[in-house]
């Protein structure tokens, strides 16, 4: 029901705003066809914006360039009948706008069947491209489709009758039966909507104003009084169009209007930044996709002059650039030799600045650039903070000397990839600075201080992905709240695994779902045994890690 209450509301806004400017600036005025149009757009947009969902890009923080592991959601679904099984109030309202749908349905099927059932009856003269019927139980001419229906009384060869005659064969040639039919499926299904139902019953009469217009010809006079002496004849269908159509008032005053609005030309294009303005604000949505997942790196520490430690992965977002970088791949790209070989070219070609050790300044530079289809190294730069004193330039001029790397692939085929590599320089004085050339690479002490997101072995729960799904399916509870609220979700927790496995900072990231999922999957993810601890260097390490959990609800 909130779906359908979120959609309905949409759609209200919409065609208020559409019909607003319509009713202020382009209401009364000769550009019948115009009108026409605009209110069948109108109509189809305010259906199907809200129906759109296209989200905008949102901007990452520096902090998180890249994805930290995540497992394969988990889906836990919600089976279980509630203790106290009843009608709530969502359900009755749900029930009730498909019975008054209904109702209104059928109302439109019993016309088209006494429509049918009268050309059944009747005479029918077959006069190419319209079927003219006449039979005693027709009171007012009208039309429907290529049927003109015509009764007993007026005379066809009278001017009256060739009058009302051109009216009806106007119909017929605009089809106006089509917008006529599709405004009464509208306004049955949304009938809700207040301004839908003005909307039909304004195009019904910018449909009289284009067949007056034309029929009338240059005897507006004659026409005007053949309106006002057959006004008070009764309309038989209303999904018809009839010649006697009120109100009478408008329809000679659109016959008898010939000036022309000042700005006709302008209240027209006016809509189109209207339109726009509608169109961004209802069918735009903000990214809810987690953007707050820290980044999977490795730590490795290499000594060239100094201590440099080197943090490497692609960058794995969800998205891909618009000059077809991609970001996430099935195989990204690799430097020859694995990370190890990077480690040793690194530690054999990068060089403290001496401005840096004088100052004795350290810090990390994040390299950001992109592994082209060949393999090539393009687009380096540096993002976040800039330690200074050379730091950077020279992570900038070490990477972009590197050799070809093996080019990513995705779904067969080699593509360009964004790629990031945080390097962190650090003077060790505890020891002696090795020499130029120096491949020694030294690895710091385990510590759960630091915690690493990407690692040679990530961490894993005990029995793999399987186990931990039925560990979540079988301790998860669906909390009552969210069942009350229909509401599911996808619910994202990060945590560390600690190098002994425990598990620490649990914490949910991404667009917030409320009704108690996020604290439930927190609570089960808090009471989780020890995990398999990552393992980089042959040591046990800790690490983030990434736990999507979608809640679900099966009727």
């Amino acid at each position: 029901m909130t779906v359908l209450l979120t959609y309905l509301s949409k759609v209200i806004i919409c065609s208020a705003v559409l019909y607003g400017y319509y009713y202020i600036a382009l209401r009364n005025n000769r550009f019948h066809q115009w009108n026409r149009y605009y209110l069948v757009l109108i109509t189809l947009v305010s259906l199907l914006t809200p129906l759109l969902q296209i989200p905008l890009p949102g901007q990452a923080a520096e902090t998180s360039t890249v994805l930290s592991y995540t497992t394969r959601i988990v889906n836990i679904r919600e089976t279980v009948i509630p203790a106290n099984p009843g009608i709530s109030s969502g359900m009755v309202l749900n029930i009730l706008y498909i019975v008054v749908i209904a109702l209104l349905l059928t109302r439109t099927l019993i016309s088209l069947f006494r429509i049918k059932n009268l050309i059944r009856r009747s005479q029918v003269q077959e006069i190419p491209p319209y079927r003219f019927v006449k039979n005693k139980d027709i009171k007012a001419p009208f039309s429907f489709f290529r049927y003109i229906f015509w009764d007993q009384q007026t005379s066809l060869n009278s001017p009256e009758g060739q009058q009302i005659f051109k009216h009806e064969l106007v119909h017929l040639q605009e089809k106006h039966s089509t917008d006529k039919l599709f405004m009464e499926l509208v306004t049955a299904v949304c009938w809700i909507n207040p301004f839908f139902h003005l909307i039909k019953r304004e195009l019904a009469l910018v449909h009289e104003f284009l067949a007056d217009k034309k029929a009338a010809g240059e005897e507006i006079a004659g026409y005007a009084q053949t309106i006002l002496q057959m006004a008070f004849q009764s309309k038989q269908f209303s999904i018809t169009n009839d010649f006697f159509h009120p109100p009478i008032k408008r329809r000679i005053l659109m016959l008898t209007q010939f000036h022309t609005p000042r700005f006709s030309y302008l209240r027209r294009i006016m809509v189109l930044p209207l339109a726009t303005f509608i169109f961004c604000s209802l069918a735009f949505v903000a990214d809810k996709r987690p953007s707050a997942i820290p980044a999977l790196t490795t730590t490795v520490a290499a000594i060239p002059s100094a201590t440099i430690a080197v943090d490497t992965t692609p960058v794995k977002k969800v998205t891909t650039r618009k000059d077809n970088v991609y970001t996430s791949v099935d195989q990204p790209p690799t430097f020859q030799g694995g990370e190890e070989a990077l480690a040793k070219y690194l530690s054999k070609n990068t060089r403290y600045p001496k401005a840096a050790q004088e100052k004795n300044i350290s810090g990390t530079v994040y390299v950001n650039y992109v592994v082209d289809e060949e393999g090539n190294i393009t687009d380096v730069r540096t993002v976040g903070k800039n330690p200074g004193f050379g730091l950077a330039e020279e992570a900038m001029r070490v990477v972009k000397g590197m050799p070809q790397w093996i080019p990513g692939r995705h779904q067969g085929r080699a593509v360009s990839v964004q790629f990031n590599l945080p390097i962190r320089f650090m003077l060790d004085a505890g020891k002696q600075t090795p020499k130029t050339g120096d491949h020694t690479v030294n690895f710091p002490p385990p510590n759960d201080k630091e915690v690493f997101t990407f690692v040679e072995q990530p961490p894993k729960f005990p029995g793999g992905e399987d186990a931990l799904g039925r560990y979540l399916s079988k301790n998860i509870r669906y909390p009552e709240q969210a069942q009350k609220a229909n509401v599911s979700g996808t619910t994202f927790v990060q945590f560390i695994v600690n190098a002994d496995g425990t598990i620490r900072d649990v914490t949910t990231i991404g667009a917030k779902k409320g009704y108690g999922l996020e604290d439930e999957a927190v609570r089960v993810v808090k009471a989780m045994p020890r995990w398999k601890p990552g393992m980089q260097n042959e040591r046990q390490v800790a690490v983030q890690f990434n736990l999507p959990i979608r809640f679900s609800l099966q009727n």
